[in-house]
């Protein structure tokens, strides 16, 4: 008989505890090595690693129920959005299931150059276009000779990461080589060595001694990695954890690295805390200056000792120089909409199973974002909304005296499922959202939505689209998801990468995962020559910056006069050869340089609206950061004009305001007369 693994996280129940430690606990890394690059390790088939006590029951948090009668969800958005304004740009199946078990817990990040998804207990690298450079491999490959108690283990929970400041990625899961109920336990976290994530890897493995870290979600902050777990003695939930990795260390492959613990519950108010999340960094602009990370959770008014729902902040200050001055606090409670988190499974076509909805803790992730005016962050759960599962979801601001929710909304169009959501705001402060859909006569699907930043607030305006349409029910196990993942493109800041779980055709266990990028704004190719590079005789331009290897990997607007945030860059592999010259460049000699591309609006095109870093070609075509696509920009379809900068020629803005639309790619063409540019001065004739 085929065995049945359950490969779960553990509900949270609220009792009391045992090993309380008020103090922040600091420990060393207790294992570390280098390995060689990750395309030339043995691979391990996927399942390859057996775990035969990984039986997992599937408890979720026990309500404790105050007697109140539950509130009705408010907020709710039942209508579609009206906004043709997304298109799906790449999609194709992820890992699917190769271990024979449940869920696949799937997650995924993008980088400069690759898609990388980490699932239970497989992971899988993809450039852009979704060809295969790696795997599928079983994620103990990360760890192959990675000697400790941990050898031999692939215990699951995996999180992957594209730490966009570094240029680099972290991978990590937990390892209890014992079995849940006895420690030791361990997190390890492997950080790539470069921005390639089938090259070199640093290997660390961090313990634990008190509680199952159950359910490990982990965010990128500027003084370290943070993480937060769900702890369990046995099947019973002790307490929340929240712990930080010193990543200024592991990202130079320190064997010294060091992480600080906090058990929670033995904190003020730390005995409510379970399902938090950290927060994650996206973006080129920095958290204030000592700036903590901040921690999460939701509470609905319906448990016990809970006034109303909401929200509770924690702050995590560490000190790095004297880590038992390290604090986690609970500093603020904010109020919400009114919800009712009791959602009652979810239901599928033909079959009675009923599909988890894992309603009682906060999605994956808690996004943070500093737009410089002001920072944000945004989270989604499951609520219940007559009778369905719905996504709530908020957007926290803070502009300078404290965070509150700037907005809050309910998604459910209609009386199918929506649940196991991620959610992320682009650099123009746009959100994507993605989720599984599911009812009575829709099998269990992939869909997003959105929003442009100056939509009516609390409502997701974008048309739902499809990332991918399920086409059959799973039969007999309700584990489903655990959690999924949205990024947003480092390259263009405005393109949303999902990764979720749905059924092409019902069965037992035969669940696929997806990967899909969507975009919501406009596209723009876009051709222009420099005066300075351009040759008559060619007819083309100058390409020596690029030959001779001095176009930066940034883009170089980032100053004045033109101060442009974005964080446009290009790999700094240099590896074949090994010249001085990254290999993106030699991959790409028609590039002549860096350029600044902007919208603007208004009688006299005074206002700026977008601005977006790219190349132009030899030829005169302008492209994004990955040396081919339009540039893209995260705005609503209509009159723009187009103005081009760059960093040794005088301006050129278009003659008139040009039209766009959020279908397709818009196109402008600089050199085909005078009649395309505004004014005299920014341009010459060079031709007839």
């Amino acid at each position: 008989m085929k065995r049945t693994l359950l490969y779960g996280i553990m509900g949270f129940l609220l009792i009391t505890f045992t090993h309380i430690y008020s103090q922040p606990v600091v420990k060393r890394a207790v294992g570390f090595r280098v390995t060689q690059p990750l395309r030339k390790m043995r691979l391990i088939p996927p399942g390859s690693v057996k775990r035969s006590f990984k039986e997992v029951p599937n408890h979720f948090r026990s309500r404790n129920n105050n007697g109140n009668i539950q509130q009705q969800t408010l907020g709710v958005q039942n209508s579609n959005g009206t906004l043709d304004a997304s298109k799906v740009t790449g999609s194709w199946d992820g890992v699917g299931n190769l271990f024979g078990g449940w869920p696949p817990d799937t997650d995924g990040d993008v980088g400069i150059n690759h898609y990388f998804q980490m699932i239970n207990l497989s992971f899988q690298i993809w450039d852009k276009q979704g060809n295969s450079l790696y795997g599928p491999a079983d994620n103990s490959t990360l760890w192959d000779g990675f000697n400790g108690d941990w050898t031999g283990t692939n215990d699951g929970d995996p999180v992957v990461l594209y730490d966009q400041d570094a240029d680099r990625w972290l991978a990590s899961q937990f390892s209890f080589p014992h079995g849940s109920d006895t420690p030791p336990f361990y997190e390890l976290i492997a950080i790539s060595k470069t921005s390639d994530p089938t090259g070199e890897w640093y290997q660390y493995a961090f313990e634990f001694d008190d509680h199952f870290p159950d359910y490990p979600k982990l965010g990128v902050w500027p003084d370290g990695y943070y993480m937060s777990t769900n702890g369990f003695d046995g099947n019973s939930f002790a307490s929340a954890g929240a712990t930080v990795f010193e990543r200024d260390k592991m990202l130079q492959g320190d064997s010294t690295a060091r992480m600080v613990y906090f058990e929670v519950a033995a904190l003020p108010n730390g005995g409510e805390a379970g399902g938090m999340l950290p927060s994650d960094w996206d973006g080129v602009i920095k958290p204030p200056a000592g700036s903590p990370n901040y921690f999460t959770y939701f509470q609905d008014d319906s448990d016990n000792n809970v006034p109303a729902d909401r929200l509770r902040l924690w702050e995590f200050h560490v000190d790095w120089s004297n880590p038992n001055n390290s604090t986690f606090t609970l500093v603020n409670t904010l109020n919400t909409q009114a919800f009712d988190s009791n959602v009652n499974g979810i239901k599928q076509p033909d079959t009675r199973t009923k599909l988890d909805n894992l309603s009682d803790r906060l999605m994956f992730r808690l996004q943070y974002r500093n737009f410089g005016t002001y920072q944000a962050m945004v989270t989604n759960h499951t609520v219940n909304v007559s009778g369905h599962a719905a996504v709530r979801w908020y957007e926290f601001r803070n502009t300078g005296s404290g965070w509150s929710i700037y907005q809050q909304g309910t998604f459910s169009p209609d009386a199918d499922n929506r649940w196991m959501g991620s959610i992320a705001l682009d650099g123009y402060g746009n959100i994507g959202l993605e989720y599984c859909v599911s009812s009575k006569t829709t099998y269990p699907s992939i869909r997003y939505t959105g929003r442009f930043n100056d939509d009516p607030l609390g409502t997701m305006t974008i048309i739902e689209g499809t990332i991918v349409a399920g086409g059959g029910s799973q039969q007999g196990i309700s584990r489903w998801g655990d959690y999924s993942a949205i990024d947003v493109d480092p390259n263009d800041d405005a393109t949303f990468w999902a990764t979720n779980e749905y059924m092409p055709t019902t069965s037992y266990s035969d669940w696929h995962t997806r990967i899909g990028a969507f975009s919501i704004g406009v596209d723009l190719n876009l051709k222009v020559f420099l005066q300075g590079n351009y040759s008559g005789t060619t007819g083309e331009m100058s390409t020596t910056l690029n030959t001779q290897g001095y176009l930066p990997i940034k883009q170089p607007y980032n100053v004045s006069p033109w101060n442009h945030n974005g964080g446009e860059l290009v790999s700094d592999l240099d590896a074949s050869p090994a010249d001085g010259t990254p290999d993106f460049y030699q991959n790409n000699p028609d590039i002549v340089d860096w350029i600044l591309v902007e919208l603007r609006t208004g009688t006299d095109a005074s206002t700026k609206v977008a601005e977006r870093a790219g190349f132009v070609k030899k030829d005169g075509t302008v492209v994004g950061p990955d040396g081919s696509s339009p540039l893209r920009f995260g705005v609503k379809e209509g009159n723009y004009y187009i103005v081009v900068k760059h960093r040794n020629h005088i301006p050129i803005m278009s003659s008139a305001a040009v039209s766009f639309t959020n279908a397709g790619v818009n196109s402008y063409d600089f050199t085909t007369g005078s009649d395309k540019y505004y004014g005299t001065d920014g341009a010459i004739q060079i031709g007839n």
